[in-house]
């Protein structure tokens, strides 16, 4: 609803309507651009992460979603992402063991994770080239 608002009030005040679209695909590019560089932060914490086998013991509810909760030794550890919320009997049996990679921070990634950052880092990348370079092209700078 502010985004019309905003866009109303910029047409009544003689924008065109081109510059519109163009300040569109711009916050489009922008946030694309943010999403491949919190999943390059993920492959980085992948990459200097311990793998370890634990088991699930049950979700944890902190903040706006639960989040899946596992325990490697004595310790419980929350998951890097929300907790799926679709085919959550199947992804999630407790007692099972399960691999998973274990941060820094006392994080873990659990394979879902594991999977998320491995597809979304070069898809997010390619959308964020996609849009730059759209941007570019439609502004006439490329």
């Amino acid at each position: 609803m502010g985004i019309v608002l905003v866009a109303l009030i910029l047409l009544l005040a003689g924008v065109d309507l081109w510059y519109l679209l163009l300040g569109g695909i711009a916050l489009v590019a922008l946030a694309v651009a943010f999403t491949s560089v919190f999943f390059l932060v993920c492959v980085g914490m992948l990459l200097r992460s311990q793998r370890r086998m634990g088991e699930f013991t049950g979700f944890s509810e902190g903040g706006r979603f639960d989040c899946a909760e596992y325990t490697i030794g004595a310790e419980a550890h929350r998951n890097v992402f929300p907790a799926e919320f679709i085919l959550r009997d199947r992804l999630y049996r407790p007692g099972k063991p399960v691999r998973l990679f274990l941060t820094r921070s006392g994080r873990v990634f659990d394979r879902n994770a594991y999977i998320t950052t491995l597809l979304g880092t070069p898809l997010s990348i390619a959308a964020a080239a996609a849009f730059t370079r759209g941007f570019l092209l439609l502004a006439g700078i490329a």
